[in-house]
């Protein structure tokens, strides 16, 4: 018989806070997500993610996020409105709702707008993620969830931000960065944006602050680089596979899952997702035609824990030839 996943139960003090909630799920046609654990419970574990994982990117000196916004301060108690928890598909989105609920039990800040757009003759020019008023200081906050494949690269050549892709290939991180960098942080200093900065009772311009968080995944037979410039060296690494090359997870783990896409960020303990074997997992892959996020999993006290994860992508993803 195989081990239990078991509960969410290595959440902290937080845990003892929270009242019983109905379990939150969702479907899709791919890989559906799956919670076993309480609502309050997977928000906790995801809150503690945020807290406690490194950043992914190291902001500019004008643009770095202050502490007491990254490690906030206060708890959640019984009341806690999860209406702005419940799972979205779209990761980035979700990540948005999680850190909406850490900054709303924020005992330093007082004020909160969200997704604030501005404008000119009926144009967007752009939309802020939020405003924030921390002390008596007003905070323009943009964030991030980033996940990116490293695409292999002759040796000589130095690692940088553009050879970081996403597992459709539509993008880099070097643009999502510089984008940030030159065009969403700046926003709030525009002249367009006084009006509604204005109209939102901020009289002051506020301070651009940016957060990101995530993985870079790398191919195990590459040889390990250090992180190119702006990203933080204490980030989180996973790795890359083709599907041909899925033998090559023998030695990451015992066992495997897929969680759905909102689920991302939490534990296995917190999901109930079936957990494969290496034989189970190659079929289950097999009519894939797109990147899948793996968790491999370790046998630890008769549960399963996570021991590393990253993407299996077909074998004719682009640059994936070795």
């Amino acid at each position: 018989m195989k081990p239990a996943i078991g509960t969410c139960n290595s959440l902290g003090s937080l845990k003892a806070e929270v009242n019983r909630n109905p379990i939150i799920q969702s479907t899709t046609l791919r890989n559906p997500a799956i919670r076993t654990a309480e609502g309050q419970e997977c928000l906790l574990a995801e809150l503690e993610w945020l807290r406690t994982s490194p950043d992914l990117m190291l902001a500019p000196s004008e643009f770095s996020c202050p502490d007491e916004i990254r490690f906030g301060s206060g708890t959640i108690g019984s009341s806690a409105d999860l209406t702005d928890y419940e799972p979205r598909w779209r990761l980035g989105e979700h990540f948005e709702n999680i850190v909406h609920f850490h900054l709303k039990n924020n005992d330093q800040i007082s004020d909160i707008h969200r997704n604030i757009q501005v404008a000119k003759d009926k144009i967007t020019l752009g939309e802020m993620d939020f405003l924030l008023k921390l002390g008596s200081r007003w905070i323009h906050l943009e964030v991030a969830l980033k996940l990116y494949l490293l695409d292999p690269v002759d040796d000589a050549e130095p690692i940088d931000l553009a050879g970081f892709i996403g597992t459709r290939r539509k993008d880099c991180l070097a643009t999502k960065w510089r984008r940030m960098l030159s065009h969403q942080l700046p926003l709030s200093q525009r002249p367009e944006a006084q009006q509604v900065l204005t109209e939102l009772g901020v009289e002051e311009s506020p301070l651009p602050a940016v957060w990101v968080k995530g993985w870079l995944f790398y191919h195990p037979l590459q040889a390990k680089t250090p992180a190119p410039a702006g990203v933080n060296p204490e980030h989180l690494r996973g790795w890359w596979l083709t599907w041909s090359e899925l033998e090559l997870l023998s030695n990451k783990g015992e066992r495997f899952m897929l969680p759905g896409k909102p689920d991302w960020l939490l534990p296995p303990a917190c999901l109930g997702n079936p957990v494969f074997t290496l034989d189970e997992l190659r079929t289950h892959l097999q009519d894939q035609h797109r990147g899948n996020l793996v968790v491999a999993l370790e046998r630890v006290d008769g549960g399963w824990l996570e021991s590393s994860r990253g993407f299996v992508v077909p074998d004719n993803w682009p640059g994936s030839s070795r």
